[in-house]
Protein backbone atom coordinates (compact mmCIF):
# COMPACT_ATOMS: atom_id res chain seq x y z
CA UNK A 1 0.00 0.00 0.00
CA UNK A 2 1.26 3.20 -0.97
CA UNK A 3 0.41 6.13 1.20
CA UNK A 4 0.83 9.85 0.14
CA UNK A 5 0.66 12.66 2.95
CA UNK A 6 0.39 16.15 1.94
CA UNK A 7 1.16 19.22 4.23
CA UNK A 8 1.66 22.58 4.54
CA UNK A 9 4.11 24.51 6.51
CA UNK A 10 2.38 26.87 8.59
CA UNK A 11 3.65 26.38 12.07
CA UNK A 12 4.27 23.29 13.73
CA UNK A 13 1.88 21.18 13.62
CA UNK A 14 0.64 20.22 10.54
CA UNK A 15 4.37 18.70 9.59
CA UNK A 16 4.30 17.17 13.34
CA UNK A 17 1.31 14.92 12.32
CA UNK A 18 2.16 13.95 8.70
CA UNK A 19 5.43 12.97 10.70
CA UNK A 20 3.55 10.87 13.22
CA UNK A 21 1.42 9.66 10.72
CA UNK A 22 4.04 8.49 8.58
CA UNK A 23 5.93 7.08 11.33
CA UNK A 24 2.76 4.61 12.05
CA UNK A 25 2.33 3.49 8.37
CA UNK A 26 5.88 2.81 7.18
CA UNK A 27 6.22 0.30 10.98
CA UNK A 28 3.64 -1.57 9.12
CA UNK A 29 5.20 -2.22 6.14
CA UNK A 30 3.76 0.99 3.66
CA UNK A 31 5.62 2.78 1.15
CA UNK A 32 5.15 6.17 2.49
CA UNK A 33 5.90 9.79 1.25
CA UNK A 34 5.38 13.33 2.88
CA UNK A 35 4.53 16.49 0.32
CA UNK A 36 4.48 20.20 1.52
CA UNK A 37 1.86 20.92 -1.65
CA UNK A 38 2.76 24.72 -1.43
CA UNK A 39 6.47 24.41 -1.36
CA UNK A 40 6.96 21.07 -4.19
CA UNK A 41 4.88 23.58 -6.41
CA UNK A 42 5.66 26.87 -5.92
CA UNK A 43 8.69 27.72 -3.82
CA UNK A 44 7.59 31.66 -3.74
CA UNK A 45 4.17 30.48 -2.24
CA UNK A 46 5.48 27.88 0.24
CA UNK A 47 7.46 30.82 1.85
CA UNK A 48 4.83 33.00 1.39
CA UNK A 49 2.20 30.61 3.47
CA UNK A 50 4.99 30.12 5.94
CA UNK A 51 6.69 32.89 6.89
CA UNK A 52 3.60 34.92 6.16
CA UNK A 53 2.04 32.59 8.68
CA UNK A 54 4.70 33.42 11.70
CA UNK A 55 4.17 37.10 10.99
CA UNK A 56 1.01 37.60 10.94
CA UNK A 57 0.36 35.67 14.11
CA UNK A 58 3.46 37.55 16.01
CA UNK A 59 2.76 41.11 13.94
CA UNK A 60 -0.63 41.42 12.94
CA UNK A 61 -2.96 39.51 15.82
CA UNK A 62 -5.76 41.76 15.89
CA UNK A 63 -6.21 41.77 12.08
CA UNK A 64 -5.46 38.15 12.11
CA UNK A 65 -7.97 37.38 14.73
CA UNK A 66 -10.80 39.17 12.88
CA UNK A 67 -9.73 37.80 9.42
CA UNK A 68 -10.28 34.26 10.76
CA UNK A 69 -13.37 34.84 12.65
CA UNK A 70 -14.75 36.62 9.15
CA UNK A 71 -13.62 33.45 7.43
CA UNK A 72 -15.72 30.92 9.96
CA UNK A 73 -18.72 32.57 8.34
CA UNK A 74 -18.02 32.00 4.47
CA UNK A 75 -19.93 30.12 2.42
CA UNK A 76 -19.31 26.85 0.37
CA UNK A 77 -17.92 27.51 -2.96
CA UNK A 78 -17.34 31.29 -2.85
CA UNK A 79 -14.29 31.63 -5.01
CA UNK A 80 -12.14 33.56 -2.51
CA UNK A 81 -8.29 33.80 -2.60
CA UNK A 82 -7.59 30.23 -0.86
CA UNK A 83 -10.09 28.41 -3.28
CA UNK A 84 -8.12 30.31 -6.49
CA UNK A 85 -4.72 29.31 -4.77
CA UNK A 86 -6.09 25.43 -4.00
CA UNK A 87 -6.89 25.57 -7.80
CA UNK A 88 -3.81 26.49 -9.44
CA UNK A 89 -1.80 24.34 -6.96
CA UNK A 90 -4.48 21.29 -8.33
CA UNK A 91 -3.07 22.25 -11.80
CA UNK A 92 0.56 22.36 -10.74
CA UNK A 93 0.64 18.92 -9.15
CA UNK A 94 -2.06 16.94 -10.85
CA UNK A 95 0.65 14.69 -13.20
CA UNK A 96 3.06 14.24 -10.04
CA UNK A 97 -0.19 13.03 -8.20
CA UNK A 98 -2.19 10.89 -10.85
CA UNK A 99 1.97 9.35 -11.68
CA UNK A 100 2.44 8.33 -7.98
CA UNK A 101 -0.65 6.30 -8.22
CA UNK A 102 -1.06 6.48 -4.35
CA UNK A 103 -3.57 3.62 -2.55
CA UNK A 104 -4.02 6.19 0.20
CA UNK A 105 -3.54 10.35 0.77
CA UNK A 106 -4.02 11.37 4.00
CA UNK A 107 -3.69 15.67 4.48
CA UNK A 108 -2.97 17.31 7.06
CA UNK A 109 -4.17 20.61 6.53
CA UNK A 110 -7.17 21.77 4.87
CA UNK A 111 -5.07 23.61 1.42
CA UNK A 112 -4.19 20.43 1.22
CA UNK A 113 -7.46 18.43 0.91
CA UNK A 114 -8.92 21.21 -1.49
CA UNK A 115 -5.57 20.94 -3.77
CA UNK A 116 -6.92 17.01 -4.65
CA UNK A 117 -10.92 17.88 -4.15
CA UNK A 118 -10.99 17.86 -8.06
CA UNK A 119 -9.54 14.69 -8.51
CA UNK A 120 -11.88 12.92 -5.83
CA UNK A 121 -14.89 14.36 -7.52
CA UNK A 122 -13.61 13.74 -11.47
CA UNK A 123 -13.14 9.91 -10.54
CA UNK A 124 -9.33 11.12 -11.41
CA UNK A 125 -8.20 9.66 -7.74
CA UNK A 126 -8.51 6.16 -6.85
CA UNK A 127 -7.49 6.21 -3.45
CA UNK A 128 -8.71 6.51 0.20
CA UNK A 129 -8.66 10.16 0.99
CA UNK A 130 -8.28 11.23 5.00
CA UNK A 131 -8.45 14.72 6.23
CA UNK A 132 -6.83 15.52 9.68
CA UNK A 133 -7.61 18.84 12.22
CA UNK A 134 -5.12 19.48 14.14
CA UNK A 135 -6.96 22.03 16.62
CA UNK A 136 -9.91 21.68 18.75
CA UNK A 137 -11.94 23.46 15.84
CA UNK A 138 -12.41 23.20 12.81
CA UNK A 139 -10.79 26.00 10.44
CA UNK A 140 -12.21 27.77 7.81
CA UNK A 141 -12.29 25.74 4.40
CA UNK A 142 -13.34 22.59 5.37
CA UNK A 143 -16.41 23.30 3.90
CA UNK A 144 -14.61 23.07 0.65
CA UNK A 145 -13.09 19.77 1.16
CA UNK A 146 -16.30 17.44 2.16
CA UNK A 147 -15.17 15.18 -0.86
CA UNK A 148 -12.77 13.32 1.02
CA UNK A 149 -13.76 9.89 2.65
CA UNK A 150 -12.94 10.81 6.32
CA UNK A 151 -12.21 13.93 8.41
CA UNK A 152 -10.14 13.11 11.48
CA UNK A 153 -11.26 15.05 14.80
CA UNK A 154 -9.65 15.33 18.04
CA UNK A 155 -12.89 15.19 19.76
CA UNK A 156 -16.75 13.55 19.51
CA UNK A 157 -17.31 16.94 20.20
CA UNK A 158 -16.50 18.66 17.56
CA UNK A 159 -19.04 16.16 15.31
CA UNK A 160 -21.72 19.08 15.41
CA UNK A 161 -19.55 21.57 13.96
CA UNK A 162 -18.32 19.19 11.32
CA UNK A 163 -21.95 18.22 10.11
CA UNK A 164 -22.61 22.00 10.12
CA UNK A 165 -19.33 22.18 7.76
CA UNK A 166 -21.21 19.58 5.14
CA UNK A 167 -20.00 16.03 5.85
CA UNK A 168 -21.82 13.16 7.18
CA UNK A 169 -22.12 11.35 10.42
CA UNK A 170 -20.02 8.11 8.61
CA UNK A 171 -17.35 10.57 7.45
CA UNK A 172 -16.61 11.60 11.12
CA UNK A 173 -13.61 9.79 12.66
CA UNK A 174 -13.18 11.23 16.46
CA UNK A 175 -9.74 9.57 17.51
CA UNK A 176 -7.81 12.15 18.19
CA UNK A 177 -4.66 13.99 16.30
CA UNK A 178 -1.75 11.56 15.39
CA UNK A 179 1.18 12.68 17.48
CA UNK A 180 4.78 10.83 17.69
CA UNK A 181 4.78 7.37 18.74
CA UNK A 182 7.19 7.95 21.60
CA UNK A 183 4.16 9.45 23.67
CA UNK A 184 2.68 5.93 23.97
CA UNK A 185 5.09 5.20 26.31
CA UNK A 186 4.82 5.88 29.62
CA UNK A 187 7.54 6.72 32.51
CA UNK A 188 6.64 6.94 36.21
CA UNK A 189 7.35 10.09 37.45
CA UNK A 190 10.28 9.40 39.63
CA UNK A 191 11.61 7.88 36.01
CA UNK A 192 11.04 10.47 34.37
CA UNK A 193 12.29 12.93 36.43
CA UNK A 194 15.57 10.90 37.17
CA UNK A 195 16.25 11.34 33.09
CA UNK A 196 15.78 14.97 33.38
CA UNK A 197 17.77 15.36 36.22
CA UNK A 198 14.86 16.51 38.43
CA UNK A 199 14.66 15.37 42.38
CA UNK A 200 11.96 12.40 42.75
CA UNK A 201 9.85 13.89 45.55
CA UNK A 202 8.82 17.83 44.71
CA UNK A 203 6.22 18.66 42.46
CA UNK A 204 7.12 19.95 38.44
CA UNK A 205 5.76 22.89 36.63
CA UNK A 206 6.68 22.70 32.96
CA UNK A 207 6.82 26.25 31.18
CA UNK A 208 6.49 25.56 27.18
CA UNK A 209 6.23 28.17 24.87
CA UNK A 210 6.43 26.10 21.47
CA UNK A 211 8.07 25.79 18.49
CA UNK A 212 8.09 29.88 18.05
CA UNK A 213 8.76 30.70 21.18
CA UNK A 214 5.14 32.49 21.41
CA UNK A 215 4.66 34.69 24.83
CA UNK A 216 7.15 35.43 27.45
CA UNK A 217 9.02 32.45 28.63
CA UNK A 218 11.34 33.97 30.81
CA UNK A 219 9.43 36.43 32.94
CA UNK A 220 6.81 33.68 33.30
CA UNK A 221 9.31 31.45 35.16
CA UNK A 222 10.39 34.65 37.15
CA UNK A 223 7.02 35.09 38.21
CA UNK A 224 6.91 31.35 39.16
CA UNK A 225 9.86 31.65 41.11
CA UNK A 226 8.55 34.57 43.36
CA UNK A 227 5.81 31.85 45.05
CA UNK A 228 6.72 30.76 48.33
CA UNK A 229 6.11 27.09 47.47
CA UNK A 230 8.65 23.98 47.34
CA UNK A 231 8.24 22.99 43.56
CA UNK A 232 10.64 22.47 40.30
CA UNK A 233 10.32 24.04 37.13
CA UNK A 234 11.40 22.87 33.23
CA UNK A 235 11.44 25.54 30.65
CA UNK A 236 11.65 24.72 27.38
CA UNK A 237 12.45 27.64 24.69
CA UNK A 238 11.61 25.94 21.93
CA UNK A 239 13.83 26.93 18.85
CA UNK A 240 14.51 30.45 19.98
CA UNK A 241 17.79 30.61 21.34
CA UNK A 242 17.31 34.45 22.25
CA UNK A 243 15.37 33.32 24.87
CA UNK A 244 17.35 30.49 25.92
CA UNK A 245 20.25 33.11 26.64
CA UNK A 246 17.77 35.32 27.82
CA UNK A 247 16.76 32.40 30.64
CA UNK A 248 20.21 31.23 31.22
CA UNK A 249 21.30 35.01 32.73
CA UNK A 250 18.54 34.67 35.55
CA UNK A 251 19.14 33.35 38.45
CA UNK A 252 16.44 31.27 40.73
CA UNK A 253 15.33 30.63 43.57
CA UNK A 254 14.12 27.29 42.35
CA UNK A 255 15.70 24.20 40.85
CA UNK A 256 14.97 25.30 36.67
CA UNK A 257 15.83 23.01 34.13
CA UNK A 258 16.68 24.99 30.55
CA UNK A 259 16.42 24.01 27.50
CA UNK A 260 15.91 25.01 24.21
CA UNK A 261 14.50 22.99 21.27
CA UNK A 262 14.36 18.85 22.76
CA UNK A 263 12.97 16.08 21.45
CA UNK A 264 12.37 14.93 24.90
CA UNK A 265 8.93 16.59 25.32
CA UNK A 266 6.80 13.48 26.11
CA UNK A 267 9.51 12.51 29.25
CA UNK A 268 9.11 15.67 30.64
CA UNK A 269 5.07 15.76 30.54
CA UNK A 270 5.50 12.01 32.39
CA UNK A 271 7.64 14.28 34.87
CA UNK A 272 5.51 16.98 35.40
CA UNK A 273 2.61 17.49 37.26
CA UNK A 274 1.02 20.44 35.86
CA UNK A 275 1.99 22.44 31.79
CA UNK A 276 1.89 26.05 31.49
CA UNK A 277 1.59 26.39 27.45
CA UNK A 278 0.17 28.12 24.82
CA UNK A 279 -2.45 26.34 23.30
CA UNK A 280 -1.53 24.97 19.93
CA UNK A 281 -3.33 21.58 18.77
CA UNK A 282 -0.58 19.09 19.11
CA UNK A 283 0.86 20.61 22.94
CA UNK A 284 -2.93 19.85 24.18
CA UNK A 285 -3.13 16.77 22.56
CA UNK A 286 -0.01 15.72 23.54
CA UNK A 287 -0.63 17.26 26.89
CA UNK A 288 -3.99 15.34 26.97
CA UNK A 289 -2.65 11.51 26.09
CA UNK A 290 -1.06 11.89 29.33
CA UNK A 291 -3.85 13.03 31.28
CA UNK A 292 -1.68 16.30 32.02
CA UNK A 293 -3.62 19.33 34.12
CA UNK A 294 -2.71 22.81 31.69
CA UNK A 295 -2.30 26.32 32.54
CA UNK A 296 -3.12 27.85 29.28
CA UNK A 297 -1.94 31.48 27.79
CA UNK A 298 -0.56 33.46 24.82
CA UNK A 299 -3.17 31.86 22.24
CA UNK A 300 -2.14 32.67 18.28
CA UNK A 301 -5.48 34.43 17.48
CA UNK A 302 -8.38 32.82 16.03
CA UNK A 303 -7.42 28.53 15.90
CA UNK A 304 -5.34 28.76 19.50
CA UNK A 305 -8.12 30.92 20.76
CA UNK A 306 -10.60 28.59 20.21
CA UNK A 307 -8.37 25.53 21.62
CA UNK A 308 -7.93 27.16 24.95
CA UNK A 309 -11.60 27.88 24.98
CA UNK A 310 -12.57 24.11 24.27
CA UNK A 311 -10.15 23.02 26.65
CA UNK A 312 -10.81 25.20 29.45
CA UNK A 313 -14.80 24.36 29.05
CA UNK A 314 -14.22 20.95 29.21
CA UNK A 315 -12.67 21.17 32.77
CA UNK A 316 -8.92 19.99 31.29
CA UNK A 317 -7.39 23.35 32.37
CA UNK A 318 -6.97 27.14 34.01
CA UNK A 319 -7.01 30.06 31.63
CA UNK A 320 -4.65 32.73 32.43
CA UNK A 321 -6.24 36.06 31.94
CA UNK A 322 -5.69 39.64 33.50
CA UNK A 323 -7.80 38.67 36.34
CA UNK A 324 -5.93 35.43 36.87
CA UNK A 325 -2.20 35.77 36.81
CA UNK A 326 0.12 32.51 36.30
CA UNK A 327 1.62 32.89 40.13
CA UNK A 328 -1.94 32.37 40.88
CA UNK A 329 -3.20 29.94 38.68
CA UNK A 330 0.18 27.64 40.02
CA UNK A 331 -0.52 28.43 44.06
CA UNK A 332 -4.00 27.16 43.67
CA UNK A 333 -2.69 24.29 41.74
CA UNK A 334 -0.32 23.29 44.19
CA UNK A 335 -2.62 24.03 46.91
CA UNK A 336 -5.67 22.28 46.43
CA UNK A 337 -5.66 18.54 45.53
CA UNK A 338 -9.62 18.90 44.41
CA UNK A 339 -8.64 20.62 41.54
CA UNK A 340 -5.60 18.69 40.32
CA UNK A 341 -7.94 15.73 40.27
CA UNK A 342 -10.52 17.58 38.44
CA UNK A 343 -8.08 18.66 35.72
CA UNK A 344 -6.16 15.04 35.78
CA UNK A 345 -9.54 13.81 35.30
CA UNK A 346 -11.11 15.93 32.22
CA UNK A 347 -7.82 15.45 30.40
CA UNK A 348 -8.12 11.89 30.69
CA UNK A 349 -11.82 11.95 29.40
CA UNK A 350 -10.69 14.50 26.72
CA UNK A 351 -7.17 12.32 25.93
CA UNK A 352 -7.03 10.08 22.66
CA UNK A 353 -4.02 7.61 22.41
CA UNK A 354 -2.16 6.12 19.50
CA UNK A 355 -4.29 8.14 17.40
CA UNK A 356 -1.99 7.17 14.29
CA UNK A 357 -2.15 3.62 14.83
CA UNK A 358 -5.91 3.71 14.71
CA UNK A 359 -5.65 5.76 11.81
CA UNK A 360 -4.26 3.23 9.98
CA UNK A 361 -6.18 0.59 10.29
CA UNK A 362 -8.93 3.06 8.95
CA UNK A 363 -6.87 3.51 5.68
CA UNK A 364 -6.40 -0.40 5.59
CA UNK A 365 -10.39 -1.45 5.67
Amino acid sequence: MKTLILTVTAGYGHNSTAAAVKTAFSQNGNECKIVDICYENNKAIGFIIDKGYLASVKLLKKPYSVVYTKLLEREAGKKDVTVRLASYLSKKYKEQLLEYAPDVVVCTHVLAAMVIKPFILSGELNAKTIGILTDFTLHPYWEEATAIDYIVIPSEKLADECIAKGYKPEQILPIGVPIQQKFSNVLTKSEAREQIGLMPDKPVITVMSGSMCYGGLTNTVKALDKINSCFQIVAVCGSSKKELKKLEREHFKHKVIKLGFTDKINIIMDASDCIITKPGGLSVSESLSRELPMILSHPIPGHEERNLRFIVDNGAAIEISKDKKVDEAVKDFLTNSNLRASLAHSASLLGKKNAAEKLFEVACK
